[in-house]
């Protein structure tokens, strides 16, 4: 997921057991029921399965609507593997790759009580393309989605998707192969909602899903509450668990700072932000794995990049020049110095653990120079000068969430040294990248990150492919429409061994760097931080896909 989301196929650290033993009815040691409240620094930017694309939405609503197939819901590798989600079992596909049939499973009941049904599927689908969603590109594939988007009609039909309501089965075709298909399946889009969802943004009403929970309130940039969806059962769905907390109440809080002891004090159970830098010492002295205290708090990696996007189609980063000097100007390892070591600084596109990450692209051959060191500011100044660009003004976009209005000034402030004019410009969260994704604003450049969304390379290159650029959510912010890397990225789609291909994406990788493209500057770890009420053995999870898991969540005995 792209950005300040998208969710990630990182390499978790284990935070503890998936099970929650019995159900004493009394919400503690294992059992259900209770009330927790979370924090998030900004509101999502939709909690609608069809929009959504931050982590901020996507935590909550990987526990609310379930795809066709899903990932199991552990931590570690083995949260990284598909499972059957709706569907009885994984697809079957053709020989050619092309064609994946599934069946939905009986019995199954959305949130309110109406039966789920094949054709549902279909129309969650249309949403995705309908509402320009910022993974149309993904369904793109499907057969028949260009031309149900080209028609502009809602209700019109999707040629390569039927579907049979007596029988369940699905069959979905393919314009060519695919081999993320499975995953494009498993992300929270193609997450099956009711037929008669309107096709509209429906964040303050939210559609029905068949998991664990249910949206039962939703106040944009104030709260939105989760309770336990009467209509789950575990057994629905194996391997999807129901809910043990009865209710969770997400409060929006900008400031991490007051979040952070707000936790420290037990006033909030989970906040999903990173605590804030002031208390990091304290909080890993006193609750981290080797504190003087109850583990509460933990940090995990993940397969993300930070970087700040260059749109190729404005001044003055429509010139290469410009967009190498900002490469070589730009001062990572003070970037990463305002992440209170959470973030790992670099200068490679992919991240690591990701196939086609190399150690050498980010820290050892960076074009731009070692990324640990100081940049060469008279370099990117002489660059600049050449260019013409000299006093060339530059609005710098940001959003308003946890560290990233200073990492907005930092970076605008880089930008001025090196000889250009920047003013940096915060938006808030809840709007930020639908703002900075519509062509109309013609953000120049801008704070982003990707945490992916499958262990795939291909979903880090979907943010620079020429064929994913839209009027609108458009998610190749920069711009990029490269030839080589559009034809590279379409032949390695196909390749079913990536190890074997390993290489290529390695260059391609490359490419982007050397090119200039954005600015990567990092890779960041995230956090689990927990008040004394949740216990912590046994119900954390921290999903390499999803992130922190609130259907195990749980309160310890008298909590």
């Amino acid at each position: 997921m792209a950005i300040l989301a998208g969710l990630g196929a990182s390499a978790a650290l284990a935070t503890g057991l998936v099970a929650c033993g019995s159900d004493n009815g009394g919400g503690g040691g294992g059992g259900k029921g209770g009330s927790i409240t979370v924090a998030q620094a900004g509101q999502p930017d939709f909690l609608d399965p069809a929009l959504s694309y931050t982590t901020h939405g996507w935590e909550p609503m990987a526990v609310v609507y379930t795809p066709l197939i899903t990932y199991k819901r552990e931590d570690g590798d083995a949260g990284r593997e598909l499972i059957p989600g709706l569907a009885e079992e994984l697809p079957e596909v053709s020989k050619d790759g092309k064609v994946y049939e599934l069946t939905l499973r009986k019995g199954l009941r959305y949130s309110d009580g109406s039966p789920a049904k094949a054709s549902d599927f279909e129309h969650s689908i249309k949403r995705v393309l309908n509402l320009e969603s910022g993974a149309a590109p993904y369904y793109e594939v499907i057969e028949g989605a260009s031309d149900y988007i080209a028609a502009g009609e809602a209700d019109g039909d999707i040629s390569g998707i039927e579907t049979d309501d007596r029988t369940g089965e699905i069959t979905i075709r393919l314009t060519d192969p695919d081999v993320t298909f499975n995953n494009v399946l498993a992300m929270n889009f193609s997450a099956v909602v009711p037929s008669d969802t309107p096709f509209e943004n429906t964040t303050k009403d939210p559609p029905p899903g068949v998991g664990a929970y249910m949206f039962t309130k939703s106040v944009p940039n104030r709260e939105f509450v989760l309770e336990r969806n009467p209509h789950y059962r575990e057994d629905m769905v194996p391997g999807v668990p129901e809910a043990k907390i009865d209710t969770v109440v997400t409060k929006i809080i900008p400031n991490v700072a007051q979040q952070t002891q707000e936790t420290i004090d037990n006033k909030i159970d989970f906040m999903q932000e990173p605590p804030a830098p002031d208390f990091k010492t304290e909080i890993l002295e006193r609750f981290g794995p080797e504190g003087s205290e109850e583990q509460r708090y933990e940090e995990f990696p993940t397969a993300s990049t930070y970087y700040f996007f260059l749109n190729t189609r404005v001044a003055p980063f429509d010139d290469k020049k410009v967009r190498e000097a900002v490469n070589i100007g730009i001062d990572r390892a003070g970037l990463a110095r305002l992440y209170a070591g959470e973030m790992e600084p670099g200068c490679s596109f992919l991240p690591p653990s990701m196939p086609g990450y190399t150690e050498e692209i980010d820290v050892t051959d960076c074009p731009w120079g070692d990324p640990s060191q100081e940049p060469d500011i008279e370099r990117a100044r002489q660059l600049v000068r050449e260019a013409g660009a000299e006093g060339a003004k530059v609005t710098v976009w940001g959003d308003n969430v946890e560290t990233t209005p200073k990492v907005t000034q930092a970076y605008a402030d880089m930008l001025n040294e090196i000889g250009l004019d920047a003013e940096p410009k915060i938006v808030d969260g809840g709007v930020y990248f639908q703002t900075i994704g519509n062509q109309k604003t013609e953000a120049q450049t801008g704070f982003l990150n990707w945490f992916a969304d499958f262990p795939h390379p291909v979903n880090f290159f979907f943010l620079v492919e020429g064929d994913t650029i839209q009027p609108t959510n458009n998610p190749n912010r920069s711009n990029v429409d490269d030839e080589r890397i559009d034809s590279e990225a379409a032949k390695l789609k196909e390749e079913a061994d990536i190890e074997a291909v390993t290489d290529r994406w390695e260059a391609l990788n490359d490419h982007v760097v050397e090119e200039a493209y954005m600015v990567p500057f990092g890779h960041r770890k995230l956090t689990t931080f927990v008040s004394d009420r949740i216990d912590w053995e046994n119900c954390t999870v921290v999903s390499p896909i999803f992130y922190n898991d609130y259907s195990q969540f749980c309160l310890k005995e008298g909590g």
